[in-house]
């Protein structure tokens, strides 16, 4: 599809449209102090966007390697 980037951009679409009408969806309403962690490996994620002259964001990853299997 590398040569036909509208036929690609279709594919994607209905993809993530198929994909999103079979998944449950969750939808965070922020309040001061909220903190929320969530699995990259595991969900699919969207940013709003927002004012950043008004409203500060702190985004921090953190990683955890599970070393029992070693």
């Amino acid at each position: 599809m590398e040569e036909k980037p509208e036929a690609a951009k279709q594919f994607w679409h209905e993809l993530f449209q198929i994909i999103l009408q079979r998944t449950p969806i969750y939808a965070h309403v922020w309040q001061a102090g909220d903190v929320v962690f969530w699995d990259n490996s595991q969900v699919m994620h969207t940013g709003t966007p927002y004012d950043a002259k008004q409203q500060q964001r702190i985004a921090l990853r953190v990683g955890v390697v599970d070393n029992s299997f070693s």
